[in-house]
C-alpha cells in the first residue's frame, strides 16, 4: 500500500518524534520492516561542482545513511540533470536529489516523490536565482544584456535556466522580447553544465553574464576563490522551492520512511554549511513545487 502524501507526512512526523530520543543507536535491523528492500542503496548526487569535489564532501553523509539504513549506500554522480532524472526511470538510483525543475519531469518520468529539502533557513526554504556579471563589463541593468554572450546552466535547471529565463521575459516584456526570440536577442547563448562552471566563465570572460544560484555565489565568496571580488549581481528572481530529495515511487513505505529519517538525523556541520544547509533536512511536499510547474507552462516546456 502506498500513503498519501499528506498521510505519509503525517506518519512521518509521529515516527520521527518517537524515535528521536534514540537517535544514536538507530539502525535498521531494529526499526523498520526491511521487506524488499535492496541490497544496496543508490544515491544520486546534483552535479553542483567538480565530481571530485563532492565524492569527498559526501563521504560523511554516506556512512550516516549506511548506519541509520544498515545497508552499504553508493553514490551515483550523473552529467547532468537530465541523466539524474533518466537514472531513476530506469531504476539505476533509488533516491536523488534533483534541482526544482528536474524533480518536476522527474516525478512525471520516474514516479519520483520529494521527500526532504536542505535548508539555509527552515522557516524561508526557498533560494533564487541571480544573473551575475564582471564589474568591468558596463552591464548594470536586465536592458544592458543585449547583444552579449550569456550563459545557462542547463535546460532542466531552474535557477540556471527556468527561473531566470521567465525573469528575464518579465522584465523586457516591454522592450519585446519573447521567449521564441530572447535567444537571438544576446549576442550568444552557451549552456556550462554547472553553476561553478557558470560562475567561472564570467571571471574567466569567456561570457559576459550568467544566471546561477544564490548558494553558488554565497559558496564561492565564502571560500575567497579567485576573481569573485569582480562578480556583481544584475538582478535576482523570485524565490524558488530549493532542489528536493526525492525517492522512488515504487519503494517500500518502510524505505522511505527510513530514508526519510536519514536525512533529517544527518548533522554534519561542514556538510550542511558547504551545502547552505545551517539548519539541515527539512521535510517537503509536492505541491510546494506547484510554482515551477506554472513557470514550466509559462515558457511552453514539457
Amino acid at each position: 500500500m502506498t500513503l498519501s502524501l499528506t498521510r505519509r507526512a503525517t506518519v512521518l512526523a509521529a515516527a520521527l518524534t518517537l524515535m528521536a530520543p534514540a537517535a544514536h543507536a538507530l539502525n535498521a535491523a531494529d526499526t523498520w520492516d526491511r521487506t524488499d528492500w535492496p541490497d544496496t542503496l543508490r544515491i544520486g548526487v546534483l552535479p553542483e561542482e567538480d565530481q571530485a569535489v563532492m565524492e569527498q564532501r559526501y563521504q560523511p553523509f554516506k556512512a550516516h545513511m549506511e548506519e541509520v539504513l544498515g545497508i552499504p549506500v553508493e553514490l551515483f554522480f550523473g552529467t547532468d540533470f537530465s541523466a539524474m532524472v533518466e537514472a531513476m526511470r530506469f531504476q539505476n538510483i533509488e533516491v536523488s536529489k534533483f534541482g526544482p525543475f528536474a524533480y518536476i519531469l522527474a516525478s512525471e518520468r520516474a514516479n519520483a516523490e520529494a521527500i526532504v529539502q536542505g535548508a539555509r533557513d527552515r522557516f524561508q526554504p526557498t533560494y533564487k536565482s541571480y544573473i551575475i556579471t564582471r564589474a568591468d563589463t558596463g552591464i548594470e541593468a536586465v536592458e544592458d544584456l543585449e547583444g552579449r554572450n550569456f550563459g545557462f546552466v542547463d535546460p532542466a535547471s531552474a535557477s540556471g535556466y527556468l527561473f531566470p529565463r521567465a525573469h528575464l521575459l518579465d522584465q523586457l516584456e516591454e522592450a519585446g522580447v519573447t521567449n521564441e526570440n530572447i535567444d537571438g536577442w544576446f549576442g550568444n547563448v552557451v549552456y556550462t553544465g554547472g553553476h561553478d562552471a557558470s560562475v567561472r566563465a564570467v571571471i574567466s570572460g569567456d561570457i559576459d553574464a550568467a544566471s546561477v544560484s544564490d548558494s553558488q555565489v554565497q559558496r564561492m565568496t565564502a571560500a575567497e576563490e579567485e576573481g569573485m571580488e569582480d562578480i556583481v549581481i544584475v538582478t535576482e528572481t523570485l524565490p524558488i522551492p530549493r532542489s528536493p530529495e526525492a525517492v522512488r515511487g515504487d519503494l517500500p513505505d518502510s524505505l522511505k520512511l527510513a530514508i526519510a529519517y536519514g536525512y533529517l538525523s544527518f548533522n554534519d556541520e561542514d556538510f550542511l554549511v558547504a551545502h547552505n544547509y545551517h539548519d539541515g533536512f527539512i521535510t517537503v511536499d509536492d505541491s510546494q513545487y506547484d510554482v515551477v510547474r506554472r513557470t514550466q507552462q509559462l515558457l511552453g516546456l514539457d
